[in-house]
């Protein structure tokens, strides 16, 4: 009986914190001894979590709270990086700390993430089980899952999986008030209440896209675990709970909440939702293989399938696979339970459906047409806690048939990859289906080990070890003063298996880009930013497809980002004036100088010592662009039709007319009129002429496009000075009436005045900025308030206001 009782919950949550922790620090250390510090993975992680940690930390610690310049063509600060990082705890941790140190952070952060992973999955797991061993197994699987470990690359995805065991927990928690216990009175919640609806701002403000997921895995929890057995009146008062709890949650955090999702409402990328025959199968049959193979085998890393891949699932995080077990904890808790009613089986068969039917897996996302497995993460914490309820039964024969269809179907996956097929000239191949074989090799063999040892650990290890024998003579060497349980073997199984699957999953992404590729990262952009010499004037840069965010780690305004959260009018922009798609990047071609021109580009960045395939070092180059430096391999070009921000336009085009436009003459056209709506053509037509429908007949001569960037060079402000904000612009000398144009996106939570008299702004070139200016010199000021701000602040003022009262009327219901 001692050993089977409960230690106190405090030691073993910072056992599992410690353990966690040193774990992830082992498997990341040989990387740390041969590649040296900071820590250098590849794809998202170097060009977008480091940048936009480095980028936000600086933004926070300057007091730049509202508006940044430095992203895109500019956005909110909230709206930018709510997704990515800003509601993170362990983001805010970074804050006291120097900028230059934010890179050496984040292997030990994510370190520290997967301890609380484990920590929070701890304490929901072990009200479910009996033994407190068993309970920290299933932690460690739910941390070291194979979906973590596929998304260090997605370095945010974990702030949401460290805290959702708790969420669920405290929905649990709450549903105990009503469940099965028919009250003919009204009984307050109480602290459960209190839990649940914190826990709902937490989740909410972590990231609102794993918060949308969240709720409707809670629903379909609800309807799996607490609709049967319970009469209606009860199904409706833990419904009511849950979604009064639920709303005041939100309410607490709509100040940051309301400001996030406006910051995108409108972004293509989420607006395009899965509709006819994708809603109901895959593209490919290798999708559902690819879904069961991520079940049983270490993942694939993020853009590097192996066996089944897709383009569907490049960026997708499909990855299940729990470290040792995979499925045969699982399937031996369903074999367990095969003639009996059990909740979290119907739950897990559920969401494997929803997994194979596209419309059901897209509800996750808000039904987006993108095929995302990001949701993946709360049916494995029900995984690990079935295999934690499994394991603490034994070697059960349950969990050995679970042992052996796992093992069955790793086996089955490696066949079918090595099946003979015809290459393009008939010629019979085998493994022609493995894609990045040096990855899928190291996956199968690192799944082998594990295999083997799950097999000796369930088949061979007795349940109770109490003396150490020579082996096959039977001659006992040592009698144990306490006995050494499978249970605990089991644990150091899943302690070494969970280092062996994450270090594969590291070494395969850091080992993508070769020593020479990790040290200029290091040198070109964490330890030196190019010297422009001309920080009186603002303008924007572009770095080509080797430097990607570069410049907005250096602090420069950035016209090729990798960033998905950007105000909706960039991409109305882009789209609209010179049809250019954008998707999660912002990549000009090289032909559009026009578009340069006017958003006030004027330098490019090629880094000569990495890309050899850029426009200047392949080919001829931008037009308009000459040398004038190189800084530590970073050649700069300088754009000679640069117009600085700020400048007048003496024609316009209608947008009806631009449409019917061919698109190659459109770009250089955009340096000689501004394109308005019809309505606001008719309306300013008395200041500013229509551009004669001849003079776009044909592409403009580069000479006329050249005199046309100066001509609306020489109208440009004067001065043109930015802060968090919105700007400040002190026009040229204007003779008359004139429309300016400002590249900035023209978001509803701008306002702007005149000398101090507030004026209308009008939508120019789709989704950018222009105002009227009298003849003369003029002082413009606009000033940003992010969407939402108000009504958010008055949201979360009356949640605080209603739970303080719910606590007095609690405090009152106590006494009485």
């Amino acid at each position: 009986m001692e050993y089977y009782s409960k230690k106190p919950v405090r030691r073993r949550v910072l056992s599992l914190l410690v353990l966690s922790f040193t774990m992830y620090m082992v498997a990341v250390l040989p990387l740390f001894i041969a590649r040296g510090m900071p820590f250098f993975y590849y794809g998202d992680y170097n060009v977008q979590q480091i940048p936009f940690y480095t980028v936000a930390h600086r933004a926070i610690r300057s007091g730049n709270l509202l508006y940044l310049w430095n992203m895109d063509f500019g956005g909110s600060l909230i709206g930018s990086f709510s997704f990515y990082l800003l509601g993170s705890p362990f983001f805010w941790l970074t804050v006291p700390f120097p900028e230059e140190a934010i890179p050496y952070m984040m292997p030990f952060l994510m370190a520290l993430k997967y301890g609380v992973c484990s920590m929070t999955a701890y304490v929901y797991i072990r009200r479910k089980v009996v033994r407190d061993d068993s309970a920290m197994i299933g932690a460690l699987l739910y941390a070291f899952s194979g979906f973590n470990a596929c998304n260090i690359v997605f370095n945010h995805f974990t702030d949401a999986v460290a805290f959702f065991p708790l969420y669920l927990l405290s929905f649990e928690l709450l549903m105990e008030v009503d469940h099965h216990k028919d009250h003919w009175f009204f009984i307050p919640g109480g602290r459960k209440f209190v839990f649940f609806t914190l826990m709902t701002t937490l989740m909410a403000v972590i990231n609102y896209y794993f918060f949308f997921g969240e709720v409707v895995f809670l629903i379909i929890y609800f309807v799996v675990c607490y609709v049967p057995g319970n009469r209606t009146r009860q199904i409706l008062r833990m419904f009511m709970r849950s979604l009064a709890g639920g709303t005041l949650g939100v309410l607490i955090g709509g100040f940051y909440i309301l400001q996030a999702i406006l910051g995108v409402s409108g972004n293509s990328r989420i607006s395009k939702v899965i509709l006819g025959y994708d809603t109901v199968s895959y593209k490919s049959m290798n999708m559902l293989w690819d879904i069961i193979k991520s079940m049983v085998m270490i993942p694939d890393i993020i853009g590097k399938g192996t066996v089944f891949y897709t383009d569907t699932v490049k960026n997708a995080s499909l990855a299940v696979f729990l470290p040792l077990f995979g499925l045969s904890g699982v399937i031996a808790y369903c074999l367990m339970h095969k003639t009996k009613k059990n909740a979290y089986k119907r739950l897990i068969i559920i969401c494997l459906i929803m997994a194979f039917v596209p419309f059901l897996n897209s509800a996750f996302s808000l039904f987006n047409e993108s095929y995302y497995a990001r949701w993946f993460y709360m049916p494995i914490l029900i995984m690990s806690m079935m295999t934690a309820s499994v394991v603490e039964r034994g070697g059960s024969k349950e969990l050995k048939k679970g042992v052996l269809i796992t093992c069955g179907l790793f086996l089955l996956i490696i066949l079918i990859s090595v099946l003979p097929s015809y290459n393009d000239q008939d010629e019979v191949i085998t493994m022609k289906l493995i894609l990045n074989e040096h990855i899928y090799w190291r996956d199968v063999i690192g799944t082998a080990i594990m295999m083997v040892m799950l097999i000796v650990s369930v088949f061979a290890v007795p349940k109770c070890i109490r003396q150490i024998k020579v082996p096959f003579k039977g001659k006992v060497l040592a009698t144990l003063k306490k006995p050494v349980m499978r249970t605990d073997i089991l644990f150091i199984m899943t302690a070494i298996a969970s280092i062996i699957s994450l270090h594969i999953v590291l070494l395969n992404g850091s080992g993508l880009i070769n020593d020479f590729g990790k040290e200029q990262w290091e040198k070109q952009m964490l330890q030196s930013a190019p010297v422009l010499n001309d920080d009186t004037e603002f303008y924007r840069t572009e770095t080509d497809r080797t430097a990607t965010n570069y410049d907005m780690y250096w602090g420069y305004g950035s016209l090729h980002s990798f960033i998905s959260t950007i105000p909706s009018e960039s991409f109305d922009f882009l789209y609209g004036a010179d049809d250019v798609e954008r998707t999660v990047e912002t990549n000009i071609p090289a032909d559009r100088i026009g578009l340069r021109a006017i958003l006030s580009n004027k330098y490019y960045f090629e880094n000569s010592l990495i890309n050899d395939e850029g426009f200047f070092e392949s080919g001829d180059g931008i037009e308009g662009f000459f040398k004038i430096d190189t800084q530590n391999g970073i050649d700069i070009f300088l754009n000679m039709n640069y117009i600085p921000m700020g400048f007048t336009y003496d024609y316009f085009i209608r947008e009806s007319d631009w449409e019917k436009i061919d698109t190659e003459i459109k770009d250089r056209l955009l340096t000689v009129a501004l394109v308005l709506s019809d309505e606001d053509a008719d309306k300013y037509s008395d200041i500013i002429s229509e551009l004669p429908a001849a003079y776009y007949a044909d592409e403009l001569p580069i000479d006329v496009f050249q005199n046309n960037c100066m001509d609306r060079a020489d109208t440009a402000c004067q001065k043109f000075e930015t802060d968090t904000k919105g700007f400040y612009a002190m026009t040229s000398n204007l003779l008359e009436d004139k429309l300016m144009f400002f590249s900035v996106p023209n978001m509803k939570d701008f306002s702007l005045t005149v000398d101090g008299k507030k004026t209308e702004i009008i939508n120019a070139d789709y989704g950018m900025m222009a105002v009227k200016i009298p003849a003369g010199v003029h002082e413009i000021r606009t000033d940003f308030r992010p969407g939402g701000f108000y009504q958010g602040l008055v949201m979360s003022i009356a949640g605080i206001v209603i739970l303080s009262a719910y606590l007095l009327v609690l405090c009152f219901y106590k006494k009485r």
